[in-house]
């Protein structure tokens, strides 16, 4: 393998890589996007790329009716947890890991949507990726920043890592077998897309929330959330570099 790849699996227009992808690519990778809801094929082998990546949506993970694809990215996934390949899972894509690996999904009573304050856990600071986010602890606190926008909550697979934590949601970070990741949180997402997503997903809003407080929150913690997760994306092209260079 040449050059880095990763596989990203969109699962609808409007929850794309976003800036998430740019810091990808400047660390050294290169994302190709498959929007299956399109059209497109999702392959069963991936010789070809370093990682998978799946990206959020408003489906639940098991919501294969709408979403014909997901029982093949659930088996992927399974794939990963069994040491086949990395993967990179964010919001939906950590509830289709939890899903993979048999852990209990609940639906909310209310929504999580804004900014919430989360913190590493002793596991975090010793994984090879999110130890990136342990990095900041002294700049923003005992906690950092992170972007929320889910009403599925998932819990800790069987034998998974707990590396990320914090709200009334504590999976918020997690990883099963050796180099399967996935989050609650929204690393990719910025100000413009939560007014998109607030738009057009009707989703009760948190107790105390408008529309307007929600995007303002976000707003105010956008250079943090820059920098956190900036970092987060590099720490994963690391590791794939790593890994790639040692086989």
């Amino acid at each position: 393998m040449s050059e880095l790849r990763i596989l990203v699996i969109e699962h609808e227009a409007g929850a794309g890589l976003e800036r998430f992808g740019n810091w990808l690519t400047e660390a050294g990778a290169e994302t190709v996007v498959l929007r299956p809801y399109l059209g497109d094929e999702i392959p069963n082998e991936l010789d070809d790329y370093a990682a998978l990546l799946v990206l959020g949506g408003s489906a639940g993970p098991f919501d294969d009716v709408d979403n014909p694809w997901l029982p093949q990215v659930r088996n992927l996934l399974q794939r990963s947890v069994a040491g086949e390949f990395p993967s990179f899972n964010i919001c939906l894509g950590g509830e289709l890991l939890a899903a993979a690996t048999s852990a209990k999904i609940i639906r909310r009573d209310r929504p999580q949507i804004g900014i919430y304050d989360l913190h590493t856990t002793s596991a975090g600071e010793a994984d090879p990726v999110f130890a990136a986010l342990a990095d900041f602890s002294s700049l923003v606190g005992e906690t950092i920043p992170a972007v929320l926008f889910h009403q599925e909550e998932m819990e800790l697979p069987d034998g998974g890592e707990l590396l990320l934590t914090g709200s009334d949601a504590p999976v918020q970070g997690y990883r099963v077998g050796e180099f399967a990741w996935g989050t609650q949180f929204h690393p990719e997402t910025d100000e413009a897309e939560i007014e998109q997503w607030l738009e057009s997903d009707p989703l009760q809003l948190p107790a105390g929330k408008t529309p307007e407080s929600i995007k303002a929150e976000v707003a105010e913690a956008d250079v943090q959330l820059i920098r956190i997760n900036r970092a987060l994306a590099h720490s994963f092209v690391h590791y794939l570099l790593e890994r790639q260079g040692a086989d």
